[in-house]
């Protein structure tokens, strides 16, 4: 360099075809952006399907797996608002669930009002999760999936200025995720960024990009991230119900020059939970990573991550990964990563060490 539920009907084909269904549409957007600067209608999706080979302990099963199976329709109704819809197809319980569901007011080039269901601004790499297939590695780091805010229904403001350099995001969510209940509470999120050279096409020069996330919340039941709660021998894929009061905080800082780039992040949690909650009284998180990447010819990159993770309860678990990337068209990518653990780290929630993945992705 974070549900509502439909019934499938097409079983364990049903991601293949929803994107076939996408690809089949892709004429459509470029003919309807001809005829305006913003398509009212434009259809995308992301396919990532693979090989994973987990140790023993994880419990995991080896084998090809589909990892991501997601369709999305975007545009513009006239010049009122601007609009995106996301489903993404659950291959264990062979059913969709909603995403995003916003619409978006662009009231001035420095300030857009957006309503719905969507991620807040938060972190670096948790934004990139918004659209998977932009990611480095198969899996965010560790931090970003345990700390940063998940899809939640709110409204926020969102813009940039001095010629793109300053970026910003605030908003006002249910911090409950995608359902529509509320449990009494409230969460503010908000996130500023800047860059030395604002938005242009390619960097030729040194650039360096500087953010920093904050977010409030107070729950009777929220569920955490994953990884919060860190048991033996392997934290559950999903966090647990929390009551009491989260500050979210997190800063980052990415350099690049040329082919080379250096990114860094930190995230971190501070739990006040109510009487009863399993949450011991103070718990905190905290993690973050650091990696290096080399691109050349803007096809094969070679990126290495340290990623660290403090949880609120369980061990330390940090580990070292190796990846290799190529970008074969504007549409397509193969990755191929390792990771090693460290300090003879347990398994954590998506990454264990002598771990193996090999995946292709169509991301349009």
């Amino acid at each position: 360099m974070g549900e509502h539920r439909m019934n499938g009907s097409g079983g364990r084909r049903a991601p293949y075809l929803c994107v076939a269904a996408c690809v089949a549409v892709l004429g459509v957007p470029g003919s309807l952006a001809a005829q305006s600067a913003r398509a009212p209608l434009e259809f995308g999706g992301l396919l990532r399907t693979g090989l994973r080979i987990d140790p023993d302990e994880t419990g995991r099963k080896d084998g090809f797996e589909v990892f991501d199976a997601r369709a999305r329709a975007s545009g513009q109704v006239g010049l009122v608002f601007d609009y995106l819809f996301q489903v993404e197809y659950d291959p264990d319980d062979e059913t969709f669930r909603l995403l995003d569901a916003a619409a978006t007011i662009p009231v001035l080039p420095e300030f857009e009002f957006t309503v719905g269901l969507f991620r807040p601004a938060f972190g670096l790499e948790a934004g990139l999760e918004s659209d998977r297939g932009d990611l480095t590695f198969l899996e965010p780091a560790q931090a970003t999936d345990a700390i940063a805010p998940g899809r939640q229904v709110g409204v926020s403001i969102d813009g940039s200025t001095f010629d793109g350099r300053l970026s910003y995001g605030a908003g006002l969510f249910n911090g409950n995720g995608s359902t529509l209940s509320n449990d009494g509470g409230f969460m503010f999120s908000g996130r500023a960024e800047f860059n030395s050279i604002g938005t242009i096409a390619f960097y030729e020069d040194f650039v360096i990009q500087v953010g920093a996330s904050l977010a409030y919340s107070n729950d009777a039941d929220a569920r955490l991230g994953a990884g919060v709660v860190s048991t033996d021998p392997l934290p559950p894929a999903e966090g647990p119900s929390f009551a009491g009061k989260r500050t979210l905080f997190g800063a980052d800082v990415q350099a690049t020059y040329r082919e080379w780039s250096l990114t860094g992040e930190y995230y971190g949690a501070e739990f006040t939970p109510d009487p009863g909650d399993p949450l011991p009284e103070d718990a905190s998180a905290h993690g973050g990573y650091v990696e290096a990447g080399f691109r050349a010819y803007g096809a094969i990159e070679l990126v290495t991550r340290y990623d660290a993770f403090k949880p609120a309860v369980g061990d330390d678990r940090r580990f070292l990964l190796f990846g290799f990337n190529v970008y074969p068209g504007t549409y397509a990518k193969f990755g191929l990563q390792y990771a090693l653990d460290l300090d003879d780290s347990l398994p954590a929630t998506t990454v264990s060490g002598n771990q193996f993945i090999v995946y292709a992705q169509v991301d349009f």
